[in-house]
């Protein structure tokens, strides 16, 4: 069994009132433990916030040289590879200017300062923008422009763009070394198409849309509000997908703290968000996840308006599932299947849910779209390939083996939310 306690340790550290007692627990560095803890660290994205908190508490003491040596080494590259990305962005955001393009800034480089401190500890993988659909072929058009590709442009949904790849990636890259492959999503709206979630959300965010002067370059970002709404529906919708990256729960945190006073801004949030079920089980779901795992104060209003989305169930899963699947190693747990009957109401698209989750299609155990030049490259990819399927498969048919237990589990949490003593106010 995995242990937890270094896993929990790095969260205890993280929360707005420190606590570091629990470092002790780091497996030793360059053992097989320690190497399967620093890849959790870089995946889930905590590692360079975790190291920047040591610093500013004088705490970097309670972590072994080689620790503290690793996490320096993974800071000093990704302000590498953030200034290179912040150039890329720049040239992405000229092209849209000189093609008349409209586009707002999604996520990313927009973040920093109300989600985080210092946009050189976030580890960020692509591009996103949002367009009118009015002018979706002419931003595309732009980002072709800077040398990506599509084989189509969905004028309804999202549009992903890449540039060609020749290396072949492995699970032992280096997530802090400069790009090899950039990608570039175009977005008509902050929610994608989904069957099983028909959710309403803000169709004018670029009616709202504001200048936002970052690393001296002028972006169009979304509103304060527009940005929470987007990072907590975000943050769902990849969880639905079975594995969440707790640096974007990490960054929600930070909002909340940073603007836990400011009452109007959450009353525009819940305006936005607006008043269906679903939006109040969404914002229920994550800001649970991000009150257990960084002790987070919720704002009263947002809690109070989320209240109905609180329901026993989603309480009960909460309390005694959510840590472990939060905590689970890449690519994810398949306990929050239970919770499916929170969001998608009807059956038969529910049963469609489960099928997809337990039988993954191909988009979900594929490698990519990547480009082998010659037959050794072309072997080589074949190899990396089926590694990758291995891998997933794996990890899949290990947390099938278990589902038996979790459901009995699921059912002995059920039964408590039943009782009368049980209470859903969480």
């Amino acid at each position: 069994m995995t242990d937890l306690r270094p896993k929990l340790a790095v969260l205890a550290a993280l929360q707005s009132q420190p606590n570091f007692f629990g470092l002790d627990s780091f497996p030793v560095f360059g053992e097989s433990a320690g190497r399967s803890f620093l890849q959790w660290m870089d995946r889930s994205g905590l590692a360079l916030t975790f190291f920047r908190q040591l610093q500013n508490h004088a705490a970097i003491g309670r972590v072994s040289h080689l620790w503290q040596a690793a996490l320096c080494q993974r800071l000093t590259a990704n302000a590498a590879r953030t200034r290179d990305m912040l150039a890329e962005a720049r040239r992405i955001n000229a092209a849209f200017t000189s093609f008349e393009v409209t586009a707002v800034t999604l996520k990313g480089i927009t973040l920093s300062p109300d989600f985080c401190d210092d946009l050189t500890l976030r580890h960020q993988v692509d591009f996103d923008f949002l367009v009118d659909r009015s002018q979706v072929h002419r931003a595309a058009d732009s980002i072709r422009s800077c040398g990506y590709l599509a084989a189509s442009v969905n004028e309804s949904g999202e549009t992903s763009f890449l540039t060609p790849l020749t290396h072949i990636p492995s699970h032992n890259d280096d997530l802090y070394a400069l790009q090899r492959q950039r990608q570039v999503d175009l977005h008509t709206s902050l929610w994608e198409p989904c069957p099983w979630l028909p959710l309403d959300v803000p169709q004018d965010c670029l009616d709202f849309a504001r200048p936002q002067t970052i690393a001296g370059a002028s972006y169009l970002s979304l509103s304060l509000e527009d940005k929470f709404l987007l990072q907590v529906l975000h943050a769902f919708r990849h969880s639905f997908r079975s594995w969440i990256r707790l640096s974007w729960l990490l960054e929600i945190s930070k909002c909340l703290y940073n603007h836990r006073y400011d009452g109007v801004l959450w009353d525009r949030v819940i305006r936005r968000a607006g008043d269906s079920q679903l939006s109040k089980s969404i914002f229920a779901f994550v800001l649970g996840l991000v009150t257990r795992l960084f002790a987070t104060q919720i704002p009263t209003t947002l809690h109070d308006w989320s209240a109905d989305g609180r329901t026993r169930p989603l309480c009960a899963w909460l309390d005694h599932f959510a840590l472990n699947w939060a905590l689970s190693d890449w690519p994810g747990s398949l306990n929050n299947l239970f919770l499916a009957a929170e969001f998608i109401s009807d059956p038969v698209l529910r049963t469609q849910y489960w099928r997809g989750r337990l039988v993954p299609g191909k988009t979900q155990t594929s490698l990519g779209p990547v480009a082998a030049h010659g037959t050794k490259n072309f072997l080589r990819l074949q190899v990396a390939r089926a590694s990758y399927v291995a891998h997933r498969a794996a990890v899949h048919l290990k947390d099938i083996a278990a589902l038996p237990v979790q459901q009995f589990r699921w059912k002995r949490a059920l039964e408590s939310c039943r009782r009368p003593e049980f209470s859903d106010n969480c």
